[in-house]
């Protein structure tokens, strides 16, 4: 092998492998696993490794909708220390290879992240927020361990996650059977048709839809893979409820998700459909479209309450939400001008202080009502490619998948998950909150792995 050869053999992982960081961080663990052999033979704890990881994984899937931030961060911690623990005593297995694209984004994210709290007017309040970007981040690297290096752990993943979304499902249809009273003004206040927007458990309609989102994808492609019948009625059961309860929260931004979500469905569906059936698959994918755009049409027309939603999404400045939200477009757009390089210092505290002094008065505001722009006025520009880069590392590596092994199932509904919390977030903070943001890094961390999601699927 030449000089130049070997030059150019050498990769980015193998960069990272030879960092100062990392080859300390294996030294600590390779001393604590000297440390630990004695008793990790015969220790209880060390044997059941493995069901810690996924029980405490499992633990924190189903308990994302009814428990709050604090609990959330407690849960989140125990799931990281049980992954720590699982990467001591079980030092093989698939996350245990080469460093993957998402683990360079991910650190690079923390980097940037650091930065802008170091440059941030508002350092106090911008080490809160970056205090719960560790949360998530560390909620990230659990899920990664647990779907890639269990056997099984992202099928439980998912069966922990469908029955939390179920229960929310049935508890919101239930609540619009009851017309449950509103805890705020969630509609304009002219509209014509007083509708009853359901919360769960959330206590938002919108949060309660952004929950849902991802969910539904995940849920119909598990009722189509293969496997038991019970986690399949399970996924459909969610699936159906699921949609029906987004259904009632009439959030307007999660109705342009979904639609956005099952069309990324519905396209790796008729790809792989086409590809076996030939002229045949074309024209059953033509009728199926026809037809769900006749049942569609056909509820649209019998719900003037869905009409008046859909219709308020273009009345501009003649929709009370609609011109708050552009009064707070503006506002950050004016931000993002003065601080495009380093940000305003990340979180919501922060973004708060720096917005006063750009807001329309009397227009106070939670966040950017969309999640590019919040990423960027919060951590610059760079921010904001690093967070664009993590949907893009995520779907590139899905459609590779789907091309090395034929399996799409699992891989598009990660793919239409994604693509439904960004259309939805481009219009609402939701994604900000414990319920939906930890299911964003689970997506993340499915989609290096999505091979675990999947059970002997054609």
């Amino acid at each position: 092998m030449t000089a130049d050869s070997g030059l150019r053999s050498f990769t980015w992982r193998d960069a990272l492998r030879e960092s100062r960081l990392v080859s300390s961080w294996g030294e600590l663990v390779g001393r604590l696993r000297a440390f630990l052999a004695p008793w990790l033979g015969t220790s209880f704890v060390a044997r059941h490794a493995d069901t810690w990881l996924v029980w405490a994984g499992m633990l924190l899937a189903f308990a994302l909708p009814v428990v709050g931030t604090g609990t959330a961060a407690v849960l989140t911690w125990v799931f990281f220390a049980a992954a720590i623990w699982h990467g001591l005593v079980r030092p093989g297995g698939a996350d245990a290879g080469a460093p993957r694209p998402f683990d360079v984004l991910v650190l690079l994210g923390i980097l940037v992240s650091f930065i802008a709290v170091v440059a941030s007017p508002y350092l106090g309040p911008s080490l809160k927020g970056f205090a719960k970007g560790v949360v998530y981040w560390a909620g990230f690297v659990a899920w990664r361990r647990m779907v890639g290096s269990v056997p099984g752990g992202g099928r439980a993943f998912l069966a922990a996650l469908f029955v939390g979304a179920l229960i929310q499902g049935l508890y919101g249809i239930y609540q619009w059977t009851i017309h449950v009273p509103p805890l705020a003004l969630w509609d304009d206040a002219d509209a014509e048709v007083q509708l009853t927007r359901v919360y769960g458990s959330l206590r938002n309609p919108n949060l309660l839809s952004g929950y849902l989102l991802p969910i539904i994808p995940l849920a119909i492609a598990g009722a189509l893979s293969r496997g038991r019948v019970a986690f399949r009625t399970t996924a459909a059961l969610t699936a159906l409820a699921g949609t029906a309860c987004l259904y009632f929260t009439y959030s307007r931004g999660a109705f342009l998700g979904l639609f956005a979500a099952l069309g990324v469905m519905a396209l790796g569906a008729g790809q792989r459909w086409l590809g076996r059936a030939g002229r045949r698959g074309v024209v059953t994918v033509a009728l199926l479209a026809i037809l769900g755009a006749l049942l569609a049409w056909f509820a649209f027309q019998h719900a003037p309450g869905l009409q008046e939603r859909l219709a308020s999404i273009t009345a501009t400045r003649t929709h009370s939400s609609n011109s708050f939200r552009m009064n707070v477009w503006i506002g950050v757009l004016q931000m993002l001008r003065d601080s495009w390089w380093f940000g305003v210092g990340v979180g919501n505290d922060a973004f708060r202080k720096a917005y006063a002094l750009y807001m329309v008065t009397g227009f106070e505001a939670l966040g950017a009502y969309n999640i590019f722009l919040e990423e960027a006025v919060e951590k610059g520009l760079l921010g904001l490619v690093v967070f664009l880069g993590l949907f893009a590392g995520a779907f590139i590596q899905l459609v590779r998948h789907i091309r090395r092994t034929g399996a799409w199932v699992a891989a598009a509904g990660i793919m239409a998950a994604l693509t439904g919390i960004a259309i939805h977030g481009m219009v609402d903070t939701v994604f900000y909150r414990p319920a939906v943001q930890l299911v964003f890094w689970a997506l993340l961390a499915c989609a290096s792995h999505p091979a675990s999601l999947e059970r002997g699927e054609a």
